[in-house]
């Protein structure tokens, strides 16, 4: 078979046929001028960047909450603390039924931070977010189209969506969440399709721009086992999710949905709902099914990513990192695979050689080895 340019290798797996071979995917790697939260990684953009099958994200302008008058009705400030590496972000809704406020505290070095209080805490607080006015931004193609051209064969556009069910849950909490869907589920249930409605609607001003390619989010890993039932998954994702992907495909777009953890109860509900690829399907003791698996449980039905752990890319010998590099592609040869690490090439604010390293053999040694399987 001749070798597809990356944009067609892309776009064939999300069409469902089959491609030259697997895609090979840094994520967040997606142009020169990235930045990059600490110099050591610049070759493995650049890298990436010249070798890999690129995914760059673009929008419009979007709020789920209160729509275009985000600016006016959202506000935030930053307060010290008594640790110059850590301060409080402190952001306030103004509702018309009342103030709701979030404190989440940020590194100031670029480590992960923490909520310290959700924004959501009462159920009554659910009418005050509700009562936000909202009106759509007007939509504009313009970014996207940017982007896809700027792209160009070296891989596809995705145009990013948020997302029903987490656009709730990050607002209240896992465990609020989770205890809530019990007590008080119609509260949850008359926000989650409130926001798919808007969703629905911003979609749907996209594919009327002429904007058929990918579409993305994140969530579902919000709203599955352990944190959730499979139940709640129907309910929250499946139920909220299916008509959107339905439209989207009825315009002959395609989709692209990120959920870590456990697939096992729910891998076939994705296919299902007709998510076209699935990422980053992770490895056992991370996930609880091999790729091998995965692909003989979907049956074509659904493309899948995977599956490199970055934790290996961290810390895993050069032996260790080309037999999982191997494993990956041998499990996807003849699949619609792209082989992914199970987050961004940047988690580590303070890389040490070793990482870089790997990175880099990552890059080389898997676009190496998806050819040599594609002949």
């Amino acid at each position: 078979m001749v070798e597809m340019t990356r944009r067609e290798r892309l776009e064939t797996i999300f069409r469902g046929g089959a491609p030259d071979r697997s895609a090979v995917k840094v994520w967040g790697a997606n142009t020169r001028q990235d930045g990059c939260i600490h110099p050591a990684f610049e070759p493995v953009r650049d890298r990436a960047f010249d070798l890999t099958d690129l995914m760059r994200g673009a929008g419009s302008p979007f709020n789920l909450y209160c729509g275009r008058q985000a600016q006016e009705l959202i506000t935030s400030r930053v307060e010290p603390t008594d640790d110059p590496d850590w301060e409080l972000h402190i952001t306030t809704y103004s509702t018309p039924e009342g103030p709701l406020e979030q404190v989440h505290r940020a590194s100031t070095c670029r480590r992960p931070g923490y909520t310290m209080e959700h924004l959501i805490k009462e159920p009554e607080d659910m009418g005050k977010l509700l009562s936000m006015p909202y009106e759509p931004y007007p939509f504009t193609a313009d970014q996207y189209r940017q982007v896809d051209a700027e792209v160009g064969d070296a891989g596809v556009a995705m145009f990013s969506m948020d997302h029903a069910m987490y656009g709730l849950q990050r607002l209240i909490g896992s465990e609020r969440f989770a205890l809530w869907s019990v007590e008080c589920e119609s509260l949850l249930m008359a926000a989650m399709e409130t926001y798919a409605a808007r969703l629905l609607a911003h979609a749907t001003a996209a594919l009327e721009a002429g904007i058929t390619g990918v579409f993305c989010w994140v969530g579902p890993e919000l709203c599955i086992p352990p944190l959730m039932s499979p139940a709640a998954f129907e309910r929250y994702v499946f139920d909220l999710d299916a008509p959107l992907i339905g439209r989207i495909h009825e315009a002959g777009g395609h989709v692209w949905v990120h959920s870590h953890g456990g697939m096992n109860p729910v891998l076939e509900r994705f296919a299902d709902m007709g998510v076209d690829v699935l990422n980053p399907i992770e490895p056992p003791p991370m996930g609880d099914v091999t790729l091998e698996e995965a692909f003989a449980r979907v049956e074509g039905r659904m493309g899948l990513e995977g599956n490199i752990e970055t934790h290996d890319l961290m810390v895993a010998g050069r032996d260790e990192l080309e037999a999982k590099i191997h494993a990956a592609l041998e499990a996807g040869r003849g699949q619609r695979h792209i082989l992914c690490p199970s987050s961004g090439y940047q988690e580590n604010v303070d890389p040490t050689p070793q990482e870089i390293d790997n990175w880099l053999f990552y890059i080389e040694e898997g676009v190496r080895y998806a050819r040599e399987l594609g002949t």
